[in-house]
């Protein structure tokens, strides 16, 4: 097996802006299923970068 598994996920560039906010709506929507709610700090360094 001398393929790079690796070879597809270098390739992969940073995701946007919005693709990281989608993403951090959606982890701060999943634990607020389960009750929990996001520090301040959390909320105010992930979703307002």
């Amino acid at each position: 097996m001398n393929e790079d598994i690796f070879k597809e996920y270098i390739r992969q560039k940073e995701p946007d802006k919005r693709a990281k906010g989608y993403a951090w709506h959606t982890a701060v929507g999943l634990q607020a299923v389960d009750g929990l709610k996001p520090s301040a700090y959390l909320l105010q360094t992930a979703l307002y970068i």
